[in-house]
């Protein structure tokens, strides 16, 4: 696996031309301090100046374009602030170094408590933020300073304007900023550089025109006083001097380089390809044991070359010099290029740092070198979260030389099927299926069956997000014939054909299969199988009524991915979004927004395009019944909602239904008509009824139009089909529409009969939300027959959540709305059970999963405190156990 490289956590060393600039020294320390330049004008030596000067502990971190990687970005955080701290977050980083890898929203939230509990003030350094794009890190960055404790302080230095809250903090008075305009070298300091740091004795007429002719611009400065210190006309030479940057360097480069001796000129063009070098790395480029000596040569003649650490090992040369130095390399002696990297790639690999070898390797051409090395080391870099980068090295590969490498193939395809990106899935299987198809008949439990069982299973997976159930279940037979029961893959197949038993309604047999795969504590290597089938088992509960018991089994996973230490897992995002689709379905839209937004963003980390795009509709819906501005979709969300509009896939999460429900919950009639077209939904006598709740949205909508010569052969068709028996939540949602037809008809009689079918099926579940779509209806045959609702707990549940819902209602419509947390209390709960409000705030924490010590974090009071109030609740509730406590807390609406 890559190393920490420790280079990039030191402070560096002071040039020895150092100009001090008192006028640019810190008065005062914000939450953040941003020094925005473009390259070359003394960030990075103003920032260790300050470093330097500072009266308390500093976290030093130098990113460069191999920290573009979310996981790789927070590791090295996460070490540059433990380099003053040591025993800072010890646990996070055990964590880290495990094979699930927390999502990075994850990490840094528990580093902003871990920061939160250090005793004294702390800078912490981030120089050359403009390497990083990806709006992940960002996004972490920003929640980061935003939430950051006052004793801490985040300097940043970057070339371009980071993408954070910059005009936030300028208006709460947090930022600090220094742009270019401050830190160009003004008349005084031009003239303390080059007299005395450089020892050119210009006169003051000289000093004022090169002033003029740099604009303060540092390097420039640095390369004309290299070019002076040997011409014997500076006058001309600084008279000359003139044009934009690009000629400016190409010609000062050329007057450097032209009176360097020639074994230096080799050496610099030799090493100039790599961005950080040491004597040993040199050697191998050069084929030589003089490295050492050349590399203190241009130490001490200051040649442009950093030095990155205090025992002088690791060496770097500025941007601009190691660019034109690659240029010029490239117009003299283009072969070499290919020679240095490959040489390059070699080192890095012997030595263990294997992002580096990788993108050396590319550069050589070495294909079929870099291909054994993530093949070898796949663990590392597929399995980490960072398969991201892993596959944008991939992409690179030749079509040819992939085949030739299944396990790597097949590692983009897996890749594939978590980003929903079929063309690739599709490119990857054609390769890996030239290589394994004759392994079908291999011998069981060879190594080569095992390679077609993986092979097979994939292309279930495949079939199953292009909504091919059949197909999808006749590969899994083949997985599972293929594969040992003892392998991690073959409980990925059972889950799998539990999909496609689930999709083709048998809800008992996909139970089955889930809960034989869903125990979190199982998983050694591969959390995501337990996940699905945990997600499996929970919206499979939710369809047969149970939702007390799906909510159980959440809240269950969530507790063992705590106690393992996987809780910031992106895959754990699923069992957020679960949760959060059950307290929609119970009306607890507070609770559904929290857990929903967690789960988006964790599945966001991961690059679950399906799950987390399902996630975002679900919380899209939250916010439309808390009378928000939708913000969980935007502008930027439309293509990928297209693509998914009337898209079916065998999946446990209804996505293009969801999704209609969401456009006829909005009112907009345009995408709810397009989504019609798009679904091509067989007529009911050639009912598909893995697709039944996309036909559920759209009796809905029959109904609601009073289309009953559409919606009744709807009914009668889905009530037919051999499984709708198991299917109890259907089986509500067609009765209440039922009752809705016969209303319509003035029939209050059939009406009131398909009423009390519902009622029956829902018992004393919590199915507020899908009740209250039809509370006028309900109310009126309530009236009619002046029905005891006493007997209906179904019906007291929705009178309280319709007055719930009407307040929430009339509180959005007033000035400046603000949604508190108290509207949970709204919600009528059980008369001979009362809770404090302090306990009613716990209860609230113990239905997240959250544990004792978090919770008293979140509440800010001690962990005594906490367990107090937990205990005073079990001996309300008369349970001794917190998975007892939670169910009824549900079950009551305690929280």
């Amino acid at each position: 696996m890559d190393y920490i490289l420790t280079t990039k956590l030191l402070i560096p060393a002071l040039p020895a031309q150092f100009i001090a600039r008192p006028r640019l020294m810190l008065s005062e320390f914000t939450r953040l301090t941003l020094v925005c330049a473009p390259a070359g004008y003394g960030k990075t030596t103003l920032l260790t100046d300050w470093a330097r000067r500072l009266d308390m502990p500093c976290a030093w971190l130098s990113l460069d374009a191999s920290d573009n990687d979310a996981q790789q970005f927070i590791m090295h955080l996460l070490s540059a602030i433990q380099n003053p701290c040591p025993a800072f977050a010890q646990t996070t980083a055990t964590t880290l170094t495990s094979t699930q890898l927390p999502s990075i929203n994850g990490v840094i939230r528990t580093l902003l408590n871990e920061l939160c509990r250090l005793p004294q003030h702390l800078a912490i350094f981030i120089d050359d933020l403009h390497y990083i794009d990806q709006p992940s890190i960002y996004d972490a960055l920003a929640f980061m300073i935003d939430h950051l404790p006052s004793h801490i302080h985040v300097i940043i230095a970057s070339r371009n304007i980071p993408l954070l809250s910059l005009s936030r903090l300028r208006a709460q008075r947090q930022l600090t900023e220094f742009y270019t305009e401050d830190l160009r070298f003004n008349r005084l300091e031009v003239a303390e550089f080059c007299n005395q740091a450089m020892q050119l004795h210009l006169s003051t007429v000289l000093i004022d025109s090169l002033s003029e002719r740099t604009e303060g611009w540092i390097v420039g400065l640095q390369l004309a006083a290299l070019s002076l210190i040997n011409n014997p006309q500076p006058a001309t030479f600084i008279n000359s001097f003139a044009g934009d940057d690009r000629h400016i360097t190409d010609f000062l480069m050329d007057e450097v380089l032209r009176f360097l001796p020639a074994h230096i000129q080799d050496f610099l063009l030799e090493t100039c390809l790599v961005s950080q070098f040491n004597a040993s790395l040199c050697d191998a480029i050069r084929q030589s044991h003089n490295s050492r000596e050349l590399i203190d040569e241009l130490e001490r003649t200051n040649l442009f070359i950093s030095r990155l650490d205090h025992k002088r090992i690791w060496y770097r040369y500025h941007h601009l010099f190691a660019s034109l130095l690659t240029s010029r390399l490239s117009q003299l002696t283009p072969d070499r290029v290919v020679v240095i990297h490959h040489r390059a790639s070699l080192w890095f690999k012997e030595h263990g740092l294997l992002s580096e070898a990788i993108q050396h390797g590319i550069k050589a051409g070495d294909f079929e070198f870099v291909a054994s090395i993530m093949e070898e080391h796949s663990a590392t870099l597929f399995s980490l979260g960072r398969f991201t980068t892993a596959l944008a090295w991939a992409y690179q590969l030749p079509a040819q030389l992939l085949a030739k490498h299944p396990k790597l193939t097949m590692l983009c395809a897996w890749a594939g099927l978590v980003m929903d990106n079929l063309p690739e899935i599709e490119r990857h299987v054609r390769a890996a299926s030239q290589c394994l198809e004759p392994y079908r008949e291999a011998p069981l439990a060879s190594q080569e069956r095992a390679l077609f069982g993986q092979l097979a299973l994939i292309r279930s997976c495949q079939y199953c997000l292009m909504g091919d159930v059949e197909r999808a279940e006749a590969s899994v037979m083949d997985a599972l014939g293929s594969l040992s029961p003892k392998q991690v893959l073959y409980r990925g197949a059972s889950v799998c054909l539990g999909f496609c038993y689930y999709a083709q309604g048998d809800l008992a047999k996909a139970q089955r299969l889930f809960t034989e795969n869903a125990a979190i504590r199982d998983a050694k290597y591969n959390l995501m199988i337990p996940i699905f089938a945990t997600l499996g088992l929970g919206r499979t509960l939710l369809l047969q009524g149970q939702l007390v018991k799906a909510q159980a089994v959440y809240l269950q996973a969530l507790s063992e991915c705590q106690i393992l230490g996987w809780q910031d897992v992106p895959v754990c995002g699923m069992l957020y979004l679960g949760l959060g689709e059950l307290y929609y379905e119970q009306g607890l839209w507070q609770d559904a927004a929290r857990v929903l937004q967690l789960g988006i963003d964790m599945t966001a980390a991961g690059h679950m395009q399906y799950i987390n795009t399902w996630g975002r509709v679900l919380f899209a819906r939250t916010q439309h019944q808390l009378c928000l501005d939708i913000t969980a979709l935007s502008s930027q969300h439309d293509n990928l909602l297209q693509s998914y509009s009337g898209r079916y896939v065998v999946e446990t999460p209804p996505l293009s239904a969801t999704l209609a429900q969401f456009w006829r919950q909005e009112g907009r009639l345009d995408l709810w008509q397009k989504w019609q077209q798009q679904a091509q939904l067989p007529s009911p006598e050639q009912l598909a009824y893995e697709r039944r709740a996309e036909y559920l949205v759209l009796l809905d909508a029959y109904c609601q139009q009073k289309q009953a010569q559409l919606a009744q052969p709807l009914i009668d068709a889905l009530m037919s089909h051999p499984h709708s028996s198991q299917n109890i939540r259907s089986l509500i949602v067609i009765k209440l529409s039922s009752m809705r037809l016969a209303l319509q008809q003035q029939d209050l009689e059939n009406a009131r009969h398909h009423l009390l079918y519902a009622l029956a099926l829902v018992q004393d579940q919590p199915f507020k939300e899908l009740f209250h779509h039809y509370y006028d209806e309900i109310m009126r045959l309530i009236q009619h027959y002046a029905l005891d609702v006493q007997h209906y707990p179904a019906i007291c549940k929705i009178e309280s959540y319709h007055a719930y819902q009407q307040t929430m209602t009339e509180i959005a419509t007033e000035p400046r709305m603000t949604i508190s947390s108290s509207f949970g209390d709204v919600l009528l709960s059980q008369p001979t059970i009362v809770l404090s409000k302090k306990e009613r705030q716990v209860a609230k924490q113990l239905l997240t999963g959250a544990t004792s010590q978090e919770i008293a974090e979140q509440l800010c009071v001690s962990l005594s405190t906490i367990k107090t109030h937990t205990k005073h609740i079990y001996a309300k509730l008369g349970v001794n156990k917190r998975l007892q406590a939670i169910e009824l807390l549900v079950k009551l609406n305690l929280a």
